[in-house]
This record gives structure tokens, C-alpha cells and sequence, in this order.
């Protein structure tokens, strides 16, 4: 049952309202009945109505005054205006106001009996929109993280930011980062299990995040077709503490889900300060991953790693041309033959123009020279080759002979792209272990200290380290404290303890179990220049 309440001063009026409609059949009650418009609001915020039907002209409080009040009590209250005067500037002010209608008097009970009818529908369709929208609030919330991630800060914040309080989120954190697990072999799982057990490996990945995620002060998981998004907030005293956090979270799920069907890539997003922000943490989380053809044994990606510099957020406007860069990365030569093939065949199929072909392809090796230069590798020798074959343009008499050369430029550029890549990781494992030298003696050294001083992750350092290198961080340490404790042992008088304090070594025991270890004698043994085995 619709609650009403009758207000006027005319206790005669009130009664014919109440007398001649029939209440029942419209599925309402009237519950109170009152004579002035303050006591209808007192009555309103003790039993909020449905439905108010009042006078207009009352003394003290009138009747738009009191829809005023009465509506900031229950915004979806149906007001009902009466007045005895034809005032076009009441029905004016009543629609301002939200007032449902306004009829006048003499009032026509059937009349005023069809508006009742009229609100009780709107109430109904309102009540039932009301459920929708309850119902629908984890999408509202699902939309909400989904457009902070793709929209741009001014225009995010104007977005978004009144559905903050309607949707209960407190995001007010110090730091703000995106993680990207994107699943590499989606297509061939779909096709090989079908979609519903693919679907189920996502749930069962979606429910390792979200475990492994509750380290965090805030985190958001959005579900795609081919992947998940992490949003993560949280009040860390620094921005290296985060990194650190991320990277151990991100590694464990990594590895809870080694045995999985699913090959998992995962990009790591800048960390940013500002919620609104968030997008440029989302992008370079994808742009990270776009890297992985650098290090193809491992499958986690941080945006700061592809080459040791920042990416450029800009996307390739072309995604066939982005697959061919994507194929001269891989150095797939038989993959980027085929494309250059499949191209150079749907260019001749839609112009039958030289010259348009020309510039067509002369705009395609712009963008592979602009990657290069984005990767900060030097291609003058291949942007020199360009500029002399476009200067002599009419030594090609076939376009097969055109787009042989254009095969060629790209293997050049797959070339160059390895040996800039290989000097790349060389000159990093040797910056490295200029630091080990230099920082051996310090006791807590260890992988993560020397990844912040490299500027990369923990994982991508220990793993490239030990490919280049052929020994790992570790022991590398071990080998730089074991070479400065021979020559203290050789060369000085220091006690065994000191030469341990000095090589970085927690405790003197510590020491000697680590030297015998290398060494295959003890330090004193070694002092005595003894040799491994002897007695």
C-alpha cells in the first residue's frame, strides 16, 4: 500500500478529498491527515508519504514550500499541488521544484482519482528502476575502474568523480599502479577446451590474484576476454616499496599458476600519484608488454625495463604495420616474408599507381625507423640506404624487385635491433658488477638493492644476469667477498673476524663455511698455503 498525506487548512476540502476516492482501489492508505504544511513535514520525516496532496494557499509554510521540504526529505515523493486561483507562475514554480502535478479548484474527483493513479505507476516503475540500479551496482563499479583506465585525467576526474560517493569508493591512496596479465595462447585454449573451460581457467586465475592481492590497501581486478587488469592502491612510504611489493605479488601468482594451460604475459604499469592518472600506468602496462620478444623466457614485464629507458606511449596507428615490427623484434624472417608478400599483394590489388605505392612504403619505413630511434638505436646506415634507393627509384622495373628491398631493409633492421639489444644487456651485467665490486664489503647486498641501483625488476636482473654472465647474482657477491679475502689473507695480519667484517660478512663462522665452500680449504688452511686436500 502507497502511503498518502492530505494537507490543507480548509478542513472541509480535506474531507472531500479523503471521502470521495476510493483509496483501496488505487492501492493506497492516507495516513495522516494535516491542516498546516509544518505539520506534514514533521510527519514526513516521522513516516516519509508516497504520495502528498496540498493546498497551495496556507498560512505559515505554503504548499510549495513545503513540496520544497518534503522532497529533500524523499526525493521520489509524488507532490500533488491544489490552489483555488489559475497562477500560471505556481504551476511554474511547482515543475522547478519537482512537483508531480498541479490541479485546480473546484477539484474533480475523478480528475485528481486518475492523477493518484498516474503517480502510483511512476512510483512503481521508479521502485522497480530502484532494484535494476541496487542490482546492477557491481557493474556500475565494474564500469567505473574500466573507463578510470582509459579515460585522461581532467576528463576522468569530470567523469567520474560524482559516482565516487554514490558507489561508497574511498580512493584516496598515496601511490596508484596497474598490472596486465594477458594470456598469450587465449585463441589456441578457446579452440582447443572450448570457451566454458577456458572461462573456468580465468576464474581459477581471477581467484589467485585476488589472494595473492590482499597485501594491498585497495585492489580491483577487471575481467576480459583474453586477460585481467589489477588496479592497485596503496599508502606506501615510497615508490620503491611499491615496485617491490608489486613485483613479489606479481611473481607469486606467476608461479602458482606454472602448471596452468594458460601462458601467461604479464606488463607491469608505471606508479603514479594521482587516481587520475591511473590511464598512464594502463598504458604503459600494455606498452610493456609489447617487449616481450626482448626476453621470451620470461613472461613478466615492467614498464621501466624495455631497454633500461621510458617507453613511448604512442601507439602504432596501423596493426598490420604493427604486426611487422612485432615480426622484425621476433626475427621471424620466414613470418615477415610472408607478410611483406601478403601487403605488397593487397597494395597492387587496390592501386594500380607507382608512384602512391612508393610513398606508401616510404610511410612504412618511417615507422620502423621512428622504433628504432624510440629504442635509442642508431639506424643512419639503413635511414641512408632509404634515402639513396628512393633517389633512384626508376632502377626498379618490376615491383617484385621493390618489394625484395623492402624485405631486406626489414632484415637489416632485425640486425640491428639484436646487436643494439645484445650491447644493451652487456653494458648493464657489466655496470652491474662494477656495483658488486664496489659494494661487496656492505653485508646487506643483496638482488633487490642492486635491481633499484640498474633501474629494472628483481627478476628480470637475476634472469638476464645469469644468461649473460653464466653465474648469478649471488654468486657473484660470493665470488667478489672470496677474492678480497684471499688477498687480506695473503697480504695483511687482519684476524679472521676482521677480514670477515671487511668482506661483508655477517659473522666469522658465516665466513669460513663459505670459503671452504669455494676454496675447498679453510681460510687459516689457505693462509698457511696449504692446498685443497692436504692435511
Amino acid at each position: 500500500m502507497k502511503k498518502i498525506i492530505i494537507v490543507d487548512d480548509n478542513a472541509l476540502s480535506v474531507e472531500g478529498i479523503e471521502k470521495n476516492i476510493d483509496w483501496a482501489a488505487l492501492g493506497t492508505q492516507v495516513t495522516h491527515i494535516k491542516y498546516d504544511g509544518g505539520s506534514a513535514i514533521e510527519a514526513m520525516k516521522q513516516e516519509p508519504a508516497d504520495i502528498i496532496i496540498s493546498d497551495i494557499e496556507m498560512p505559515d509554510l505554503d504548499g510549495i514550500s513545503m513540496s520544497r521540504l518534503a522532497i529533500s526529505i524523499n526525493p521520489f515523493v509524488k507532490v500533488i499541488l491544489i490552489s483555488a486561483y489559475d497562477r500560471f507562475d505556481y504551476a511554474r514554480r511547482a515543475i522547478r521544484i519537482g512537483v508531480y502535478d498541479y490541479i485546480e479548484k473546484p477539484i474533480d474527483y475523478q480528475y485528481l482519482t486518475e492523477k493518484i493513479r498516474g503517480a502510483c505507476s511512476l512510483i512503481d516503475q521508479e521502485r522497480k528502476n530502484m532494484e535494476l540500479l541496487k542490482a546492477s551496482r557491481p557493474a556500475m563499479i565494474e564500469k567505473f575502474f574500466n573507463d578510470l583506465v582509459h579515460y585522461s585525467g581532467r576528463e576522468a576526474s569530470w567523469h567520474l568523480s560524482s559516482y565516487m560517493e554514490y558507489l561508497n569508493l574511498d580512493l584516496d591512496y598515496r601511490y596508484y599502479t596497474v598490472v596486465v596479465f594477458d594470456v598469450e595462447n587465449a585463441a589456441e585454449l578457446k579452440k582447443e577446451l572450448g570457451v566454458a573451460q577456458y572461462e573456468m581457467l580465468l576464474f581459477r586465475l581471477n581467484d589467485t590474484i585476488r589472494e595473492y592481492s590482499r597485501i594491498f590497501d585497495f585492489s580491483y581486478l577487471l575481467k576480459g576476454f583474453d586477460g585481467l587488469e589489477l588496479i592497485l592502491c596503496q599508502n606506501s612510504s615510497n615508490v620503491s616499496h611499491v615496485l617491490q611489493s608489486v613485483h613479489k605479488t606479481v611473481s607469486s601468482i606467476v608461479e602458482a599458476h606454472a602448471d596452468s594451460p594458460l601462458s601467461l604475459n604479464v606488463g607491469i604499469g608505471n606508479i603514479v600519484s594521482e587516481l587520475w592518472n591511473t590511464h598512464l600506468s594502463h598504458e604503459s602496462a600494455h606498452h610493456a608488454l609489447e617487449y616481450r620478444f626482448f626476453f621470451p623466457q620470461k613472461n613478466i614485464f615492467d614498464t621501466r625495463e624495455a631497454l633500461g629507458r621510458n617507453l613511448s606511449l604512442e601507439p602504432f596507428s596501423d596493426s598490420s604495420e604493427d604486426e611487422l615490427i612485432r615480426l622484425i623484434c621476433q626475427k621471424d624472417y620466414a613470418a615477415m616474408e610472408q607478410w611483406i608478400k601478403d601487403f605488397s599483394a593487397d597494395l597492387l590489388s587496390k592501386y594500380q599507381s607507382r608512384d602512391f605505392i612508393f610513398v606508401r612504403i616510404y610511410s612504412l619505413l618511417g615507422k620502423i625507423l621512428k622504433f628504432l630511434y624510440e629504442l635509442n638505436i642508431d639506424a643512419k646506415d639503413l635511414e641512408g640506404k632509404i634515402a639513396q634507393t628512393y633517389a633512384r627509384l626508376d632502377s626498379f622495373n618490376t615491383s617484385e624487385q621493390f618489394f625484395s628491398w623492402l624485405n631486406e631493409i626489414c632484415t637489416l633492421a632485425c640486425q640491428r635491433l639484436d646487436s643494439s639489444l645484445k650491447t644493451y644487456h652487456d653494458q648493464l651485467c657489466e655496470s652491474v658488477l662494477s656495483y658488486i665490486r664496489e659494494n661487496f664489503e656492505n653485508s646487506s647486498l643483496c638482488l633487490h638493492d642492486i635491481a633499484k641501483y640498474a633501474n629494472v625488476s628483481p627478476a628480470y636482473l637475476s634472469a638476464l644476469f645469469k644468461k649473460n654472465m653464466k653465474i648469478s647474482i649471488s654468486d657473484s657477491i660470493s665470488s667478489a667477498r672470496i677474492e678480497a679475502a684471499c688477498r687480506y689473507l695473503k697480504n695483511s695480519n687482519l684476524s679472521l673476524k676482521e677480514i670477515s667484517e671487511k668482506c661483508g660478512y655477517a659473522n666469522q663462522y658465516y665466513f669460513s663455511t663459505s670459503f671452504k665452500k669455494w676454496k675447498g680449504i679453510s681460510p687459516s688452511a689457505f693462509r698457511e698455503g696449504k692446498m685443497p686436500g692436504s692435511t
